[in-house]
């Protein structure tokens, strides 16, 4: 919060804020690398100190003796908290380390910008993500955007992705197991996680700090993109109608909780000064195929741009782009919205 208010005193940016300058590109890619390889080394490192001193001191780490319904049992309890203990020190450097590349990023980028007019809000979107405050502020807008799907806190989501790397190495180890048979050593088959680890922690960092990058280019795009639209349609009674269903659509397409699509809809919804309480009809692409051609066109950017604003595209996103094509409401083939995309994340604008 601290460095947020710094941005107070800081110049106006000269440069256009949702296209990365070759400054702020180069800064971006170095705090990337250095993000992902300590992440990767964190990962081995975690199950070096794992392994390493039980074969070291094993009597340290002996089974402790447990009667149990009148049944006696041996269980690594020692073990057992000592990799509890590993896990706890890994989030904890994760979270580290993954904080600092997101305030790398967001202090070349000048974000959020204090001479932004909605700073305030972007401030407090910061911090309610930070402490993975629920937004339900979209909810009124009268679209789902969860899905019945669950929110990850950024410690759960680093939880989790440990999880997955326990669970791919111990199917590798059944498997080495399998085919090696008596041949495969424990030392072999315990370090096989070394790779395992590393990529799982790259992979999650990588996520972490891609997700602050479009929540530093997002908002600026979205209010530029809905500016041009509300130029053009501000006005116009057979678009503004529509604007609703088609993120009404664009909400399904999603399929996830997503901040920069709730700014997208809180931006379109305040500039076009449209009802929230408006009834929807769920049939989208049945009305805009009855709109006129220049309607229809300015409908489809609006979706296209919905669907990349977020920096991904789902292989469901995908199909269901390829289902609007068939039908006559997209002209964009998909090898050119993969290539705005790509644009997009490499911080060259979102232009559609």
């Amino acid at each position: 919060m601290r460095y947020l208010r710094q941005v107070l005193d800081m110049s106006h940016p000269a440069d256009e804020p949702y296209v990365l300058n070759s400054i702020e590109s180069r800064v971006i890619r170095r705090t990337k690398i250095i993000t992902l390889t300590i992440t990767s080394l964190l990962g081995i490192t975690g199950v070096l100190l794992l392994y390493w001193p039980q074969y070291i001191w094993p009597e340290l780490f002996s089974t402790t003796t447990v009667r149990l319904f009148g049944n006696t049992h041996e269980l690594s309890l020692i073990t057992a908290l000592y990799s509890i203990l590993l896990v706890y020190l890994e989030i904890n450097l994760m979270l580290a380390i993954n904080l600092w590349g997101v305030k790398s990023i967001m202090e070349v980028c000048q974000f959020p910008r204090a001479h932004d007019a909605q700073y305030e809000r972007h401030l407090q979107s910061l911090a309610n993500a930070a402490l993975e405050k629920s937004q339900y502020g979209i909810l009124r807008f009268g679209v789902d955007p969860f899905m019945t799907m669950p929110r990850w806190g950024l410690t759960i989501f680093f939880l989790s992705t440990i999880a997955k790397a326990a669970l791919s190495t111990l199917i590798l180890k059944i498997t080495l197991k399998q085919f090696i048979g008596r041949y495969a050593l424990r030392p072999v088959t315990d370090l096989v996680g070394l790779p395992i680890y590393a990529l799982w922690n790259t992979w999650a960092s990588w996520q972490t700090l891609h997700e602050a990058q479009i929540r530093v280019m997002a908002p600026i795009t979205i209010r530029e993109f809905v500016h041009e639209l509300h130029e053009e349609w501000g006005k116009n009674e057979q678009f503004r109608p529509l604007i609703l269903e088609a993120l009404h659509y664009a909400s399904i397409l999603k399929r996830q909780y997503n901040y920069a699509h709730f700014m997208l809809t809180e931006t379109l919804i305040d500039r076009f000064e449209l009802s929230r309480t408006t009834p929807l009809t769920g049939h989208f692409t049945e009305q805009v195929l009855q709109a006129p051609l220049a309607v229809r066109r300015s409908l489809e950017r609006l979706i296209v741009f919905g669907v990349l604003v977020d920096g991904k595209l789902s292989l469901l996103e995908k199909r269901r782009l390829h289902e609007l094509r068939k039908k006559g409401v997209l002209t964009y083939s998909a090898n050119d919205i993969e290539r705005i995309g790509m644009d997009y994340n490499q911080g060259r604008g979102l232009w559609v």
